[in-house]
């Protein structure tokens, strides 16, 4: 029998009664839908988590620090006693790791700008200017840092300038003045009092142009981005004015080690894997993909509990299959006798049920994902309504992945009805009224 015959044949057979066939396609309609709809909120809520954390920053960026930065981590947790310090050398050997794109040591310093007579404070972030695209801060006017820049800054769209001479009530009371610092210097002091009258008036500030202005949102937005070696000169010139200050009681002597060191992984795949590679190395090292792994294993039991209720209802559909094969064969016994009489084989015999029991889990299949996606629509709709994280996201690969899996159900489905019209004695069968 020809591949063009046995398709002819199992879809007459399957027309003939269609009735019965319609109602176990939509067994299979119902399975199909239920499984890819519960599959995709899980994956839904997974990319909610993970968009809600890279407003917070890159997924693909390792926080390293050093053993002396010990206040976010326990102090028991990653300690090597043979720890090599975090400095420039090292900040090299991180760049030479498989998979990590960029790498930059990180300084925070507090200070103040000014223009006019307008001021505002602000942490200052001093990094290698030319990796500054490459960690992903959001600039919406203006340019990044590149490596040719020296006295520039970058500006968070959040920070908020004010008149230091009015009262801290009459600040709250109006709104922020608009300051244009765009393409213009402004002043820098680590003079906290700078714009009061208790400023020190022998302090100079340092004149630094605004190439560039980041987003008002985001973890970036209240910060200032600047070249890390004038970071550190300011940094040193702090110290030498507060040891001027107050006495030599209060002097520090900079570390050549560094508190902090960004690293960029090329994809969030690589990131744990890199990671680790730090942490043998003594150090202790953070990444928002902590984060997104911690929110999937909290919602991991939801996922499980969402895809078995999909299962279910394949499984369902699969015992309505075989049901529908079997009293076919009942109704068909003398049909499958005559065609082992005029020459049929016994694989003939059993790929046309199996065909059949295909096309069954084929086209219920289909319909499935056809109406999953309206239903996709209309939990996205109201998830948007309320603000929950319980979406729903289908991606091709599901799509696909269930019409095929509803066809091989189907088929395993149809396998034991087809083994047994194979059994059937063809005299008997022609017997059977």
């Amino acid at each position: 029998m020809s591949i063009r015959d046995l398709l002819d044949m199992a879809l007459r057979n399957l027309w003939k009664r269609r009735l019965r066939t319609a109602l176990t396609i939509l067994g299979v309609v119902i399975g199909s839908t239920s499984i890819v709809v519960m599959v995709s909120i899980g994956i839904g809520m997974n990319e909610s988590f993970q968009k809600q954390l890279e407003n917070w920053g890159s997924l693909q960026v390792i926080n390293v620090y050093s053993s002396s930065n010990s206040w976010y981590y326990d102090d028991s947790a990653n300690t090597n006693p043979n720890q090599e310090l975090l400095d420039a050398k090292m900040v090299e050997n991180f760049r030479q790791f498989a998979h990590v794109e960029a790498a930059t040591p990180v300084k925070f310093f507090y200070m103040m700008m000014g223009s006019g007579k307008y001021v505002a404070d602000a942490q200052f972030i001093g990094i290698e200017g030319e990796t500054m695209e490459a960690f992903g801060y959001k600039i919406v006017e203006g340019r990044a840092l590149t490596a040719e820049d020296s006295k520039a800054i970058v500006v968070g769209g959040g920070i908020e300038f004010y008149n230091p001479k009015l009262s801290w009530e009459m600040r709250w009371r109006m709104d922020p003045p608009v300051v244009e610092i765009l393409d213009k210097k402004i002043d820098i002091s680590y003079d906290w009092s700078y714009g009061t009258k208790y400023a020190d008036k022998s302090l100079k500030t340092e004149k630094f142009e605004v190439v560039g202005l980041m987003s008002a949102e985001g973890n970036s937005a209240w910060n200032v981005i600047m070249p890390l070696e004038e970071l550190e000169k300011l940094e040193k010139a702090r110290l030498a004015w507060e040891e001027r200050m107050y006495g030599s009681y209060n002097r520090q002597t900079p570390s050549k080690e560094y508190e902090e060191v960004m690293v960029k992984v090329d994809s969030i795949d690589n990131v744990r894997g890199v990671q680790q590679q730090i942490m043998d190395l003594g150090f202790r090292a953070y990444s928002l993909t902590d984060e997104l792994e911690a929110m999937k294993e909290t919602t991991k039991m939801l996922r499980m509990v969402l895809g078995a209720i999909g299962a279910i209802s394949l499984v369902v559909a699969a015992i309505g299959i075989t049901n529908t094969m079997v009293m076919s064969i009942y109704e068909r016994t003398r049909e499958i006798g005559v065609m082992k009489v005029i020459g049929a084989s016994l694989k003939d015999i059993k790929y046309l049920f199996l065909t059949e029991a295909a096309f069954i889990g084929f086209g219920g299949g289909v319909i499935g994902v056809v109406i999953s996606f309206g239903v996709s629509k209309v939990v996205n709709f109201f998830a948007m309504q309320s603000g929950s994280t319980m979406t729903s996201s289908i991606p091709l690969w599901l799509y696909l992945g269930s019409i095929v899996f509803a066809t091989v159900i189907g088929i395993l489905s149809g396998y034991l009805p087809a083994k047994r019209a194979m059994k059937l004695s063809a005299l008997a069968a022609i017997k059977t009224e």
